[in-house]
């Protein structure tokens, strides 16, 4: 029997999924991450600690379960945007900084946008530089921690920093690359224009690849460490939202996948190179494909914001009309739809009958409003479909998918059971088999039957409309407070 393992660094957990040949789930493992906030707005994690010591402890807890032998290849999948700087043997030399949530950087995204200017940035990155992207991040370490960027070999994201180190060979993924804004469209390379007229240095960004792509094969050393046989092939890889589809095989243009993780992530693929303002454009896992991304500040970060103030012990009814009460989810500030680092968390609708129950709500129903003016956006540049194909750890909550799809006048269907690490394994799978063999596996084909379907409300969403409206509204009419 042959098994393919997938691997996911995310933000709160590193999650493994083992699979037999014919796509049936062996065993699946969890760890915890810890994240590290040196100041404010900035959030970091120990590359070694957390990414490779926490890839090799959930690959030693699966051979205490199954034969690491018997695998024939691995796959690692990431966050996006995610980064840390190495020297020539892949050691860290500084914390890996972490994606959109970290806000370090603003002066320098102010200072490359206003250089490069809005329409070179559309045409060759598919849009301005955000706290999502990470030049601005490497040109905040040259200037805060020059020694850092003298020494540094490689900038790479999590999962090829763990493949790096599986493999001596470090490699960029296109989706992961393209969300980060370092791929240069018209060329498909590096960004070279803009790091080199920044002072920055084009070969410390390695080369670019297709995730189902075979990087490499794990050396002896990297066998010995996590019990891995050497030899074992290892592929290429995607960041987690890409994962994530290719698990429930939503990667063919109409497809709109939505996680709602840690903050919510969206992606719709589409048939061609697409730019709308606040959003990630770029290509897709397969080649010729190609993919507009969002990620929200919305999420369970917000909701256990918000639970950690009135408590969580109430019941969600979702054939209960709206709190009438908005909430702003920006604690951190707002990322897509509006990407906006200075927003701020607000409430608004308030009365004296509102009580601590209301507030519970609200902060679920605001979930349903990002979605919603996340879709509208989308809408405007590609036709969206009615359904919503709907994963993450806040899915699993059927009352709060109900109140979402009521909210957003939208059909979801929920897939459970899977995750970005069993999309990782497939991938990992694509290194002996083609897609079309893989899609049709016995096990493939189980996983990937929705668990649940929810349907809107179509009285209750008429009640949500005007607020939808009003949510969009609300934060423009506070920009200039912002």
């Amino acid at each position: 029997m042959s098994y393919f393992l997938g691997v996911d660094m995310g933000t709160s957990s590193i999650k493994a999924t083992l699979l037999n040949d014919r796509g049936e789930i062996l065993l699946t493992e969890r760890l915890p991450v810890e994240l590290i906030c040196p100041g404010e707005g900035m959030y970091e994690v120990d590359a070694v600690k957390t990414w490779w010591n926490g890839f090799v402890a959930i690959c030693r807890k699966i051979q205490s379960r199954a034969d690491l032998s018997s695998v024939r290849a691995v796959c690692v999948s990431s966050v996006c945007g995610s980064f840390v700087p190495v020297d020539a043997d892949f050691n860290p030399l500084y914390n890996a900084i972490l994606y959109g949530i970290d806000t370090r950087a603003l002066k320098q995204i102010a200072f490359l946008n206003e250089k490069c200017g809005p329409d070179y940035l559309r045409e060759h990155v598919g849009g301005v530089f955000n706290t999502h992207s990470i030049i601005p991040k490497i040109l905040w370490l040259k200037e805060h921690c020059p020694e850092v960027y003298d020494q540094c070999r490689y900038f790479v994201a999590s999962n090829n920093f763990v493949t790096a180190r599986l493999t001596g060979e470090a490699r960029w993924d296109y989706p992961t690359a393209a969300g980060a804004r370092l791929v240069d469209f018209p060329t498909m390379g590096t960004l070279e224009e803009v790091l080199a007229g920044n002072g920055l240095h084009p070969e410390k960004i390695p080369s670019f690849d297709w995730p189902l792509a075979t990087l490499g094969e794990v050396t002896r050393a990297a066998a010995e460490e996590t019990g891995l046989s050497a030899g074992t092939a290892v592929v290429v890889g995607a960041c987690d939202i890409n994962s994530e589809a290719m698990a429930i095989g939503a990667i063919n243009p109409g497809d709109l996948v939505v996680v709602y993780g840690s903050t919510i992530s969206t992606l719709l693929t589409v048939d061609r190179f697409l730019t709308l303002s606040g959003f990630n454009p770029g290509v897709s896992v397969l080649e010729g494909s190609y993919r507009l991304g969002a990620a929200s500040s919305a999420g369970a970060r917000s909701v256990a914001w918000v639970d950690e103030i009135v408590g969580k012990d109430y019941r969600l009814d979702p054939e209960e009309g709206p709190t009438g009460i908005i909430m702003l989810p920006y604690i951190d500030g707002a990322r897509t739809p509006f990407h906006n680092p200075h927003a701020s968390g607000v409430f608004f609708g308030l009365r004296r009958t509102n009580q601590k129950s209301d507030l519970y709500r609200a902060a679920r129903e605001a979930l349903g409003f990002e979605v919603a003016a996340t879709v509208d956006k989308l809408s405007s540049v590609y036709p969206v479909p009615k359904t919503i194909k709907a994963m993450g750890g806040m899915a699993n909550d059927h009352a709060l998918m109900q109140i979402i799809s009521n909210v957003t006048g939208m059909s979801q269907q929920v897939y459970q059971g899977i995750d970005a690490s069993y999309g990782a394994a497939l991938f990992a799978m694509g290194s002996e088999l083609p897609l079309s063999e893989i899609n049709d596996l016995p096990g493939v084909r189980k996983f990937r039957q929705p668990s649940a379907t929810f349907t809107p409300d179509e009285a209750i969403h008429g009640l949500y409309q005007p607020l939808s409206e009003k949510y969009q509204r609300l934060y423009a009419s506070l920009l200039e407070l912002f």
